[in-house]
């Protein structure tokens, strides 16, 4: 299981009314005002606060030889909260999105996904975490922590769109950067529906196995709650 920080009681949010620059707004500028409102309000979620999102997705991977090979890579996510080999149509989704605002003055922002397949759930963990003075990139890390990659937002119309540059492996002390072949380069499109729902497209690739990796569905807030301090 990923290990994130709001999990972590040594690691408190902190309290009080002090304005911060959420770690959005810091990657994209003005430019973030062009996203619709349910992108904006979900990307402008306020440190020290939990939110429920809840829908249904289209989980898929790759076929052929290259999709049996993906398969078995995706296996081994499993043991991490990372990723996993299973697809389906309508699966159920939940995804928790908490915000913290640390004694350092980083913001962290954790996203824990579960996917709800006949018979079995999975979960993909995620943690950015955010520097103001590291400028607009946005660190992301999984795995235990093994995993770092710089996340590239950007906006296009309404909507917002994530790539991704850098990937190092974190081994203890070690930091290595990796070579393209073994990257997972995901693409992350989300938009609003007409009807105020959020519509999220996400697509994974490598230089070796192409697109062999995604899921795309609708989503909507469930419920805001209160980061317990």
């Amino acid at each position: 299981m990923l290990a994130t920080e709001y999990d972590d009681p040594s690691v408190p949010a902190l309290a009080g009314s002090a304005i911060v620059s959420r770690p959005f707004e810091w990657a994209l500028g003005d430019s973030i005002h062009a996203l619709a409102p349910r992108v904006k309000d979900h990307v402008l979620q306020s440190p020290g606060t939990v939110v429920v999102y809840r829908g249904r997705m289209r989980v898929w991977r790759d076929g052929g030889r290259r999709g049996w090979f993906a398969g078995w890579l995706l296996r081994l996510g499993i043991f991490a909260n990372f990723m996993f080999p299973e697809t389906g149509e309508e699966v159920d989704f939940e995804m928790k999105h908490v915000v913290t605002k640390h004694d350092d003055g980083s913001l962290s922002m954790s996203w824990i996904r579960t996917f709800g397949f006949s018979g079995v759930k999975r979960q993909f963990h995620a943690m950015m975490h955010f520097y103001e003075q590291n400028g607009p990139i946005i660190n992301w890390r999984g795995c235990w922590g093994l995993l770092e990659v710089e996340l590239c937002p950007r906006v296009e119309g309404n909507e917002i769109i994530v790539t991704s540059a850098r990937e190092w492996l974190t081994l203890g002390l070690l930091r290595i950067p990796l070579p393209n072949w073994l990257k997972g380069r995901p693409l992350v499109r989300e938009w609003q529906e007409p009807d105020g729902a959020l519509h999220i497209r996400v697509e994974v690739h490598n230089a070796l196995l192409g697109h062999f990796f995604g899921y795309e569905g609708i989503y909507t807030r469930a419920e805001p709650v209160e980061v317990p301090k």
